[in-house]
């Protein structure tokens, strides 16, 4: 018995809600699919029309209050004892999506399965090069040791219940996926990867994906110096580089770096091949300036139309 948690914010995924209703419906198994928008203002008329089908809920929230909050909210609506839960920009490609799911389910397994993400065949346009070729480099395998990515995975309710939802991030954007991630290993729950990926459909230009890095890293900061989990330079090869670098009291030769060749690193990031070695540095350069700005965030003087 399933239920799929999809929140929604500002994306169309009617079509994902009915490949998925259609791939439940042929399984033969209760289901339930509960989508929430949350505050959103576009597509709302095309995604009602999921209402029409079979053993979905679908509801608005006019606020929009985030990550956090949508998330723990989702279980409390939720009947079955399996969740599977996945971001509303993403795609079926699998025809046995949900099947490989059920698999595990069937099993009566007390453990997380991850499907995991997978990019689009091709870059949509040049101002989607540094959210593309991230996807592709980092997050479209199966690497166990990067932290948890709330993408795509399935989750006994049994477990959900025992994680509390972590309000303490000042940042709209970054890292929580992290922490719920922490909190899953801590219950000593195992965490599974296998092959059954969704596609990222909402991709971020240049310009957004570069302020979404900037808030990422300010998040980070937070959650470390929150003291409340140390298990984060384990789990964030960032965070290790950047305790390093504060540790071999290297951090002014970054930062000066930093300040000398942003310009220069804002252009590789922005071109058609970035490279992920900039990325890491850029990133670390901006922990530094977030840390000495007691972790206020700005966001980054990039200019770039898509």
């Amino acid at each position: 018995m399933i239920s799929v948690l999809i929140p929604n914010h500002d994306f169309d995924c009617l079509q994902l809600v009915r490949d998925l209703h259609g791939q439940l419906t042929d399984s033969g198994v209760p289901f339930e699919i509960i989508v929430v928008e949350d505050g959103s203002t576009r597509y709302l008329e095309n995604n009602r029309k999921m209402k029409e089908l079979p053993q979905v809920r679908y509801l608005e929230r006019k606020e929009n209050v985030g990550w956090f909050k949508i998330r723990s909210l989702l279980p409390t609506l939720a009947r079955y004892p399996y969740y599977i839960c996945m971001d509303s920009d993403s795609g079926v490609v699998r025809s046995d999506y949900i099947e490989k799911y059920l698999d595990f389910a069937r099993r009566g397994e007390e453990a997380v399965v991850v499907g995991g993400k997978v990019s689009t065949p091709e870059m949509p346009a040049p101002c989607y090069s540094l959210r593309y070729t991230y996807e592709s480099k980092r997050e479209s395998s199966l690497d166990h040791k990067k932290g948890f990515i709330t993408f795509n995975y399935m989750i006994p309710a049994s477990v959900l219940r025992k994680i509390s939802f972590d309000d303490g991030l000042t940042l709209r954007y970054g890292h929580d996926d992290t922490a719920f991630g922490i909190k899953i290993k801590r219950l000593g729950v195992p965490i599974k990867y296998i092959d059954n990926p969704l596609v990222h459909l909402g991709l971020d230009d240049n310009r957004r994906m570069l302020q979404k890095a900037v808030s990422a890293c300010g998040n980070l900061l937070v959650l470390h110096e929150s003291g409340k989990y140390p298990e984060l330079p384990q789990e964030s090869r960032l965070l290790a580089c950047y305790l390093k670098v504060r540790k071999w009291k290297a951090a002014w030769l970054v930062s000066a770096f930093h300040g000398l060749f942003s310009g220069l690193m804002l252009r590789n990031l922005q071109g058609l091949r970035p490279s992920m070695f900039v990325f890491d540095v850029y990133r670390l350069g901006e922990m530094l300036k977030i840390r000495g700005k007691n972790l206020a965030c700005p966001r980054p003087p990039i200019r770039q139309n898509c």
